[in-house]
């Protein structure tokens, strides 16, 4: 399935964009197992309910993959563009928060709709009530205020407001930013020629940062973090060394089992967050030196990343207006249930390709919009 890249003309990514792609279908997917179908003890499960359980219980484990791809990718950019002198604060704002903005206004102009009509028509619905367990949702009128789209808007939630309406994955996007405004900030104050009173105060600045943001966000910085781990290894590493076969599926072998043992709660405090982080970022330098060579595996790997950021940020205001509509919430686990779950997974794929081909596609005309001003 796959190859290994050619020396004189890279490839894209694929393999990380299959992996970006896949966990925000474990995100969604997450998500929606939960909402749809109640909580079930293990012994009263068949084998097919025990795997999609299962499965499907990787949502906070794909948010730290997206913290160290995210990572890799950002700090790569800058360190390039720095060590080419082409490095400049707007031509990074522009591309970070066209990134950004292009896809969270709509998701949070969208879901404010979907909130507010499934509030006036499906008001009795266990989500909307804020009574369903594992989405409680208080104050609900208040997290569809305009002082919480606001603090959405410049990605304040969960540090002067909440998450906005019913769209509970927005808090991850609040780490996303200030971890771009911090690293360079700490780059540039530490590798910077420039006078050591601008030094100073970049380094300041960031540190200020971070005790705004508060201990969690800042203490989540350092996974974000593990992916300069994974620039450093790709271009200090011999080539040969990171294309060894055997050593990438070792550790793709022992990524895999940090994961599901981290998953099960296994040695919590061998395997958490900060164990999946920094094998996955041993791991990368690895991935980006092969290619998926099957032309279906490029389409489902291209199609997934391309629609990744977008289902993420989108996903959950929609699934809890379509279950509310069709009272699909909180129900017993059996083969007529299973059949529902992957029908809504479809639905709400469909969904998201909508929304990325009118919103997140268009990406590339904001910026050069933003740029010739």
């Amino acid at each position: 399935m796959d190859t290994v890249i050619s020396q004189s003309k890279p490839a894209p990514y694929l393999w990380l964009d299959l992996i970006r792609g896949v966990s925000a279908l474990a995100v969604f997917t997450g998500h929606l197992r939960v909402l749809c179908i109640e909580d079930t003890p293990v012994d009263q499960l068949n084998i097919l309910g025990k795997f999609i359980f299962f499965i499907t219980g990787f949502g906070h484990i794909a948010v730290m993959i997206f913290f160290v791809l995210s990572g890799f990718l950002i700090i790569k950019s800058i360190v390039q563009s720095a060590e080419k002198d082409k490095f400049t604060v707007k031509s990074y704002a522009v591309n970070r928060l066209s990134r950004l903005w292009t896809v969270l206004l709509p998701a949070l102009i969208i879901g404010f709709v979907l909130d507010k009509v499934g509030l006036f028509y499906y008001g009795n619905s266990l989500v909307y009530q804020g009574d369903y367990p594992s989405f409680p949702l208080p104050d609900l009128a208040y997290k569809l205020s305009a002082t919480v789209f606001v603090g959405n808007i410049f990605f304040l939630q969960t540090i002067l407001a909440p998450t906005f309406g019913t769209n509970g994955p927005l808090w991850s996007l609040c780490n996303e930013f200030w971890y771009y405004a911090i690293f360079p900030l700490l780059y540039f104050g530490f590798t910077s020629s420039k006078k050591l009173p601008l030094k100073i105060t970049l380094i300041a600045t960031a540190v200020a940062i971070m005790c705004f943001v508060g201990f969690e966000i800042a203490l989540s910085f350092t996974i974000w973090l593990f992916g300069g781990i994974s620039y450093y290894i790709s271009i200090k590493a011999n080539k040969k060394l990171l294309q060894n076969s055997y050593l990438r599926y070792s550790l793709a072998i022992i990524f895999i089992l940090v994961v599901v043992c981290t998953r099960s709660k296994i040695l919590p405090l061998m395997f958490n967050n900060f164990s999946v982080g920094i094998v996955f970022a041993l791991l990368i330098p690895f991935l980006i030196n092969i290619n998926i060579k099957n032309k279906t595996g490029k389409w489902v790997s291209t199609y997934l990343s391309d629609i990744s950021f977008t289902l993420y940020l989108s996903h959950l205001p929609f699934v809890f207006f379509i279950t509310s509509i069709t009272n699909f919430q909180g129900q017993a686990w059996n083969t007529s249930n299973m059949f529902y779950f992957f029908l809504y997974t479809i639905v709400t794929l469909i969904y998201a390709t909508m929304m990325w081909y009118m919103f997140e596609r268009n990406t590339n005309k904001l910026k050069n919009f933003l740029f010739k001003k």
